[in-house]
């Protein structure tokens, strides 16, 4: 069982859960887990991208993995609050609740409380005290579990910055070069692409593509420079060129791609 996607490691939680016996799910013991700077336990927690519900994972230090997933019914969002009629698959209307231990899932019905919870971007959970009670269908015994959480305020999202040179140059292989500047909130290597369009003194049209990697630091910006591939056919010449370009990285905290918006300008090539 790994972390849930939308997901990072809590700073300080808990999760208890009490079997009885006959319940298939916890095999009627008790199991307490911490994540902090003492234990060797480990929580993840996340919420899927429209906020319907929240998991948590739980890898203990002995080998044990839980997992708990609370969840609004279908099309709303999750809010604290009771939830009543919760099963592993939920019919229309109705909420969702699924507790898989140690020993294996099932198909379970119960119900859970939210008495807090604050929510970050992109599944990020600030914090959350929830308590819960299921049993698999058609066996009495049951598990009952409490889970608390926090983290420190959400990072951040990353943020990206990109800009090109007013001059570039074209050798006489035909072959246009631009450069320019990126910036970003948080270390990350950026790709940065776009294309280049000229109509020549012959009145054809000379395009090219192009891309490169660049290494960033936030608070400084970082050059980047890219040869452009011609896929046209037709060679570039000296004078203005039309230049898109933009500039993407993955978020190291949440993990998404972020792409900047694409910007457009007229760049003037040189001979090299």
């Amino acid at each position: 069982m790994s972390s849930p996607a939308n997901a990072v490691e809590v700073e300080s939680g808990t999760l208890d859960v009490v079997s009885e016996v006959g319940d298939p799910v916890g095999g009627g013991y008790s199991y307490a887990y911490s994540d902090g700077e003492s234990s060797a336990d480990a929580m993840y927690a996340g919420w899927d991208n429209d906020g319907n519900k929240v998991t948590v994972i739980v890898q203990g230090a002995n080998g044990d993995r839980w997992s708990v997933v609370m969840g609004a019914e279908y099309g709303e969002q999750l809010v604290p609050g009771t939830y009543t009629g919760a099963s592993d698959t939920p019919a229309l209307g109705a909420p969702r609740l699924s507790v898989s231990g140690t020993f294996y899932g099932c198909e379970s019905e119960g119900s859970f409380t939210i008495d807090r919870m604050v929510l970050g971007p992109r599944g990020y959970v600030e914090s959350l005290d929830a308590s819960f009670e299921q049993n698999c269908v058609g066996v009495a015994p049951g598990l009952t579990g409490q889970v608390h959480l926090t983290n420190p305020p959400p990072p951040a999202e990353l943020t990206l910055g990109v800009d090109i040179a007013a001059s570039g140059t074209v050798g006489a292989d035909g072959k246009p070069a631009v450069h320019g500047t990126v910036t970003c909130t948080e270390p990350v290597n950026v790709l940065v692409n776009g294309s280049l369009s000229q109509v020549v003194a012959k009145g054809s049209l000379a395009t090219a593509s192009y891309h490169t990697r660049v290494d960033c630091t936030p608070g400084t910006p970082a050059a980047w420079a890219a040869d452009g591939t011609v896929t046209g056919g037709v060679p570039f010449e000296k004078g203005d060129a039309a230049v898109e370009f933009k500039a993407q990285a993955t978020d190291p905290v949440y993990g998404h791609t972020v792409v900047t918006d694409l910007g457009t300008a007229s760049v003037s090539l040189s001979k090299s």
